[in-house]
């Protein structure tokens, strides 16, 4: 079949690598000028980085396996980090068990409780009764008011701005069940992973593989309208021309379809309308010393402009780079005031911020800031999400709907992507009359 993807993402490409291994003629189209989505590149010190952060965990087995059948292993970087948290105006190490024992801005029940949280999180089976409650009540009943104020509530808030005390309990489960399995038995080590060459290696593969079978990959290419003809094809428009497919796959963000004249009913539109994205600022700091000894730091402040300072050369060695590089990164809505401000003004509010979690570091280290916006970065998961989530088919015939919306009750990331991209290539491929 000839086969059109809108959306080079990761789920994009993942599809559309699967759809030419099976022998279908493939084509993404990519409103972008490069493909990668989220995973998109800069050049930094002459290598390639990801303009928002990435990593991987050690159960994020979708992405290996992919890795290795795409000749990738030797290049899969397997790293111990540490983390730490910011609070109180104080900087913790964040890292093990015996961390979080001495963490001192919460009791000693209240640690106790924070770790058995999610160390329990692990073992959950039925996840459809945590969509009834909130992450606030379920993390207060379970582990007391303190724990939620001071830790849990302020990065919720960072997360997921006015939306935060919405929030399902599903969300922040899998956050712990994830972080927990990814420990060895003693708890005390947890490894990343992260591509020599940066995760863009991975999807260049796909294009390549995709290419090879006779597939196509046009980049600055905007989908704008389809039409279905009577024999049930579909004509896509976008702004180089029309292309005629048997099957069409949208990989775009409910809300993104809004730039597409698609003849859907209203209540279906009513309906992807219900789902919601934050958005996302990240800067890149190429500095010309270390911050901390931190890979992860949390920002568990109200106040604070970022949600975390992830310094990537505590994973990756700055001789990579020419620089030692630090994110640092905000989700917000895209109606936020911050997210339209000038980006010199954003950097000001950012580096100033900075200064105050580390109080001896000066300014004049910058020695270049590269700045990242992304309107649908995730996902808001409410109550009850599950009944919000939309099916893979659409009311129009042979097109189907795919995106990081759909990945529930796990959260956005490149495993899932790449588990999701497998599953939704089956179907269109298989799909009869």
């Amino acid at each position: 079949m000839r086969i059109g993807i809108a959306g080079a993402g990761p789920l994009g490409l993942t599809i559309g690598y699967e759809l030419s291994k099976a022998g279908h003629e493939v084509t993404i189209l990519e409103a972008e000028e490069d493909y990668g989505g989220l995973v998109r590149t800069a050049r930094i010190g002459g290598q390639d980085l990801e303009y928002f952060y990435h990593h991987i965990f050690t159960n994020d087995q979708e992405m290996v396996k992919m890795v290795e059948e795409l000749g990738l292993s030797s290049a899969l970087l397997w790293r111990e980090p540490r983390d730490g948290i910011y609070i109180n105006r104080k900087l913790y190490p964040f890292t093990s068990p015996l961390d979080l024992l001495r963490f001192r801005e919460l009791s000693l029940f209240s640690r106790i409780a924070m770790g058995s949280l999610v160390l329990r999180a692990r073992f959950v089976r039925d996840w459809q009764k945590l969509e009834a409650i909130s992450a606030k009540e379920w993390i207060t009943r379970k582990a007391g008011r303190d724990v939620y104020a001071k830790v849990w509530g302020p990065l919720l808030q960072s997360k997921f701005d006015r939306d935060a005390e919405e929030i399902a309990a599903t969300w922040i489960w899998n956050k712990f069940k994830l972080r927990g399995s990814t420990r060895s038995k003693n708890l005390s080590k947890e490894l990343l992973g992260y591509m020599q060459g940066s995760f863009i290696t991975v999807y260049r593969k796909m294009v390549a593989a995709i290419t090879g079978a006779g597939g196509r990959v046009l980049t600055g290419a905007a989908v704008n309208q389809i039409r279905q003809r009577p024999d049930l094809t579909l004509d896509l428009r976008f702004n180089g021309g029309e292309l005629n497919f048997d099957r069409v796959v949208l990989t775009m963000a409910p809300p993104a379809l809004k730039a597409i004249d698609l003849p859907f009913p209203d209540t279906y539109r009513a309906r992807l309308d219900q789902i919601r994205y934050k958005a996302n600022i990240c800067l890149i700091l190429e500095l010309k010393h270390s911050l901390s000894p931190y890979y992860w730091l949390t920002v568990a402040e109200p106040e604070a402009p970022f949600v975390a300072v992830i310094e990537h050369t505590n994973l990756i060695p700055a001789e990579h780079y020419g620089s030692h590089i630090v994110y640092l990164s905000r989700y917000l809505d895209e109606e936020d005031e911050l997210y339209r401000l000038p980006e010199d003004v954003v950097a000001d509010r950012f580096l100033n911020y900075l200064q105050q979690i580390f109080p001896a570091w000066n300014r004049a280290d910058v020695k270049k800031i590269h700045f990242f916006r992304a309107p649908y970065a995730q996902p808001v998961v409410g109550l009850g999400y599950s009944r919000m989530k939309p099916g893979y088919e659409t009311p129009l015939k042979h097109l189907y709907l795919a995106n990081m919306a759909q990945i529930y009750p796990e959260d956005r990331g490149q495993n899932y992507a790449i588990r999701l991209g497998k599953e939704v290539a089956r179907l269109v491929g298989e799909k009869e009359g």
